[in-house]
């Protein structure tokens, strides 16, 4: 930056400004070398514009603007054009930038590195003296409602036809014609999938070097297409955002969208996310998220959780790391015995899932109260939607009055946990959980996080790590003041 004598315009900023603070905290030139690798080398650029465009994309999930209407407070505000090292006359990018800087510089790879990089910086300043990592999920809304399956279909199809025709027009007369249906026609989505289909391969075989709008369209028909839960009401649920799956919160209250399966210290730095479809299983994660904690150069010798992630593999990874684990077990979560494949229990709605989507309506425990190897929890289907279910074919036999799935209990394999379950030192460190859902809410409240700003897992990864950084790098401030005398 060129310093001119606008710069004098500076000194109204206030000292304490929360822009000052963070300046002084973090530096954020190392975001030159993780996206380095997507500029060429060759072409000049302004030294600084990746730090410029960060540091955009930083007070965008501050204050939570879109991104024109961030470029346009930025231009008139001292304090925002202070903070990107710019002069107070200096123009500002065009919002189409910082889409393209998120997507394709940070989001090809460098997002990750991103919250690392705070983490490892917060770990340099001292700021991270806990040795112990906390988990829990929370959930996004998505950014579009979910549809039937025969609005999912049709919406694909129009959607794929007016993209392909809107780039080669000559091509319309060549692609099959949208399906009259009539009303209440009973086989209408199955003609509808059959035309997404054909719809897609007759495009795939006139553009076989298809790229771009095109290529994201026929990718999400083909996901459709082969979606066996579609009919069923229980898979794809958005032709416009194909990855944001149903989940529930409890057993009476579900949403649509995704999930953030988060990891932090005692000190409230976020060291890992990661984000799924609403659908999937908080205890899966764990693994993944203690080892992106451990990549950023923390060290881990106690995991806060709750039930979710007490199974019994989670357990021996903790056990096989040293790690003491302050979760509480469920006999649902850590069991013996074999699993069929593609049901799941969730911990939060307290019932089973099937492959198709459905749960259970009601469970019972079988076996001897005085033998635990013997009991098991079983969960009961509607077999009226068993009899129609597109996946019935090995899961329900034919003539059964019921379907059941069972989960043998086992204690025995976890005694040593169950009796430090009953310990003080159990029931102490258990209080410290509820710490990371107060900043779940931080996240949702104050950071955008109730609902997706974009559509599809990929932007939406990129949300939840932007927006951990930034609530990490306000924790840092925070963390400082707190280190500093008393005056």
């Amino acid at each position: 930056m060129t310093v001119s004598f606008h710069t004098e315009l500076y000194k109204l900023i206030p000292e304490d400004h929360q822009l000052r603070k963070i300046h002084e905290v973090i530096d954020f030139s190392f975001i030159h070398e993780l996206v380095c690798s997507s500029y060429c080398e060759y072409y000049r650029r302004p030294a600084n514009e990746p730090e410029l465009l960060f540091r955009l994309l930083f007070l965008q999930i501050l204050y939570n603007p879109s991104d024109e209407r961030m470029i346009q407070e930025a231009q008139v505000n001292l304090a925002y054009k202070w903070f990107l090292g710019l002069n107070p006359e200096d123009p500002l990018p065009d919002p189409s930038q910082l889409s393209r800087f998120r997507n394709h510089r940070l989001g090809a790879g460098a997002v990750d590195e991103v919250l690392k990089a705070v983490v490892r910086q917060c770990i340099e300043k001292g700021l991270v003296k806990s040795k112990t990592i906390i988990m829990d999920s929370t959930h996004t809304l998505a950014a579009s409602q979910k549809q039937k399956p025969l609005e999912v279909l049709r919406d694909a199809a129009k959607r794929l036809f007016r993209v392909v025709v809107k780039k080669h027009p000559k091509l319309e007369k060549k692609l099959p014609r949208l399906p009259e249906l009539k009303k209440d026609q009973e086989d209408a989505e199955k003609v509808m999938l059959h035309y997404l289909a054909e719809l897609g391969q007759t495009v795939e075989t006139l553009l076989p070097d298809h790229e771009g709008s095109i290529s994201e369209k026929i990718r999400i028909a083909k996901a459709i297409v082969e979606d066996e839960r579609l009919l069923a009401q229980k898979g794809i649920l958005s032709a416009i955002d194909p990855d944001a799956r149903f989940g529930w919160k409890s057993s009476t209250k579900s949403f649509f969208g995704y999930k953030e399966h988060i990891a932090m210290t005692e000190e409230e730095m976020i060291t890992a996310v990661i984000v799924t479809g609403g659908s999937s299983d908080d205890g899966k994660q764990f693994k993944e998220l203690l080892n992106q904690s451990l990549a950023t150069g923390i060290e881990v010798d106690e995991i806060i959780a709750d039930t979710a992630y007490s199974g019994k593999d989670n357990l021996a990874e903790m056990k096989s790391k040293g790690i003491r684990p302050v979760v509480p077990l469920n006999p649902v979560v850590h069991n013996g015995g074999l699993r069929q494949e593609g049901f799941e229990y969730n911990k939060d709605a307290d019932f089973v899932i099937c492959p198709a989507g459905e749960h259970s309506t009601r469970k019972a425990v079988q076996g001897s109260k005085k033998s635990g190897e013997s009991r098991s929890l079983v969960f009961y289907f509607d077999t009226e939607k068993c009899k129609t279910c597109p996946l019935r074919e090995g899961c329900l036999k034919p003539g059964a009055k019921s379907k059941t799935y069972s989960i043998r209990i086992v204690a025995e394999h976890f005694k040593e946990q169950i009796e430090f379950e009953n310990s003080n030192t159990f029931k102490e460190r258990i209080r410290r959980r509820p710490i990371i859902e107060h900043k779940n809410a931080e996240l949702k409240r104050f950071h955008g996080m109730t609902k997706a700003k974009y559509r599809g897992l990929f932007r939406m990864r990129i949300q939840a790590i932007l927006t951990a950084f930034v609530v990490n790098v306000k924790r840092m401030v925070k963390l400082k003041e707190q280190m500093q005398p008393a005056s």
